[in-house]
């Protein structure tokens, strides 16, 4: 695809030198956006929110042109919530992000999930894929693509309680703490860890529970996977949004949250065994999260594209 690089940065304080530099990105941001989009002629232009989309949507503003905005979170961003006065339509991942924007223009779509992910793996390969054991309980836990540092010392203080348990533990730490993981890790077997997952398609098929932080993105892969789940929010997230895009899932009975201030080896051993060990209350989790999934997210985004393009 082609890509053209556009000028931005971000607001850190409302008077400080970083803002001031960002706000000299910003203008040079926008004009160059608005000879991109001369160029480009779009029919529509869809903003993420973030820094980054600000200039853009703006300058697409300043050519009158039709713009769709699409908040990840359940709590919006700040520059979401300022391009929403610009916007012909916004879509929402979440129901609790609608009462934030006009409710006239505002859709709730959900998030888009890679079709590898919706679609799953069958569940015996993805466990040969990992080296799992066919009868034994599995756990997947992972902070993110950048792993958690904070979680991964915790999950090294419970394996050996959840191994000794008969559970199969599959973790992911991120490639920047991966060398500490591995250099602590215990010697116990049913313990896999990776850097990173590239086949979360088989890591989500293979797993019964799953432990992670509450990303939006993050979310809607368990959701549409079908997944009972622990959440442990990020702390410093905007607006505490990865607390309320756990909340969802919590009110729902499809995950339990813990916040990371109460996380301990010995806490998040003993939640994972009591969910081990209850399957009715697993299947009703899983049930829930699977209630929540929006599996056809990418199609109703499509929806809104063509109806604010006028070319349905």
């Amino acid at each position: 695809m082609p890509f053209a690089p556009v000028p931005s940065g971000p607001v850190v304080g409302l008077f400080s030198v970083r803002t001031a530099r960002s706000a000299v990105k910003l203008g040079f941001g926008v004009l160059r956006a608005y000879s991109i989009l001369r160029r480009f002629q779009p029919d529509v232009l869809i903003g993420t929110g973030g820094y980054t989309s600000a200039g853009v949507a703006f300058a697409e503003w300043l050519r009158r042109g039709r713009i769709i905005i699409h908040e990840q979170n359940s709590i919006p961003g700040r520059t979401n919530l300022l391009l929403a006065k610009l916007a012909r339509k916004i879509c929402v991942t979440f129901e609790d992000s609608v009462q934030y924007f006009p409710r006239d223009r505002t859709v709730v779509t959900g998030l888009p999930v890679r079709r590898d992910i919706q679609a799953g793996m069958d569940r015996t390969a993805a466990r040969r894929l990992f080296g799992l054991d066919a009868e034994r309980f599995k756990v997947l836990i992972f902070g993110g693509s950048q792993g958690a540092r904070r979680l991964n010392e915790v999950v090294l203080e419970c394996v050996p309680s959840l191994v000794k348990a008969g559970l199969q533990v599959l973790h992911q730490t991120g490639q920047k703490n991966y060398g500490d993981v591995i250099a602590r890790r215990p010697d116990v077997n049913g313990y896999v860890v990776r850097p990173y997952i590239d086949e979360m398609a088989a890591a989500y098929s293979v797993a019964d529970l799953v432990v992670s932080r509450s990303g939006a993105s993050t979310i809607a892969e368990i959701t549409v996977s079908g997944l009972p789940c622990i959440l442990i929010p990020y702390p410093y997230a905007h607006a505490a949004h990865q607390s309320k895009n756990a909340e969802v899932l919590a009110r729902a009975g499809a995950a339990q949250v813990v916040e990371e201030r109460d996380l301990t080896g010995p806490v998040l051993a003993g939640i994972i065994l009591r969910l081990a060990g209850d399957s009715a209350r697993l299947r009703a989790m899983a049930e829930a999260s699977k209630n929540l999934g929006r599996p056809d997210a990418a199609e109703r985004i499509v929806e809104v594209v063509k109806e604010v393009s006028g070319k349905l």
